[in-house]
């Protein structure tokens, strides 16, 4: 029974690490990230109802599991194949593409769950009314933007 708890705990161990690699080195998931905090911020804002959160978390765990396993697809292309080729080529932006898919359906949803004029105005009243909250926003997005865009580690090549 321990042995196999070890085993569970050690797969979860992988997962997290594959997850922090993602959070480290690529950049396109840290932009979905982003997006998504955003994106939960604002469904708290808006008091989603429970089916809305629902529909929200599984679009947002869509799009990062398609730019996880985008990311998977480029490292095993690169590791069997580390000069350029044809197959290669459409593998890589066969799973890009499929991360954009993902990724405009999440607009899709996310206009679909967001429009709501009323509490948007609402919203856009509160931050361009209250100036601590404004600037709260706009050292939000300088985080953001230094998170998505600071410095990367090179990427490992084995």
């Amino acid at each position: 029974m321990r042995s196999k708890l070890c085993r569970l705990a050690k797969s979860f161990h992988y997962a997290l690490q594959g997850l922090w690699y993602c959070v480290r080195r690529e950049r396109n998931f840290r932009i979905h990230l982003t997006a998504a905090c955003y994106a939960l911020l604002l469904a708290g804002w808006l008091e989603l109802e429970a089916g809305e959160w629902g529909l929200l978390l599984l679009t947002v765990a869509l799009v990062l599991a398609m730019e996880l396993v985008n990311t998977a697809i480029e490292a095993v292309v690169d590791r069997l194949s580390p000069q350029r080729t044809e197959g290669g080529r459409i593998a890589k932006d066969a799973a890009a593409a499929a991360v954009l898919c993902c990724a405009a359906a999440s607009v899709g949803v996310g206009i679909a769950l967001f429009w709501r004029p009323a509490q948007l105005r609402a919203l856009w009243s509160f931050f361009t009314g209250n100036q601590p909250a404004l600037l709260a926003l706009a050292g939000s997005a300088v985080l953001a933007a230094l998170f998505i865009f600071g410095p990367e580690k090179e990427k490992e090549r084995k």
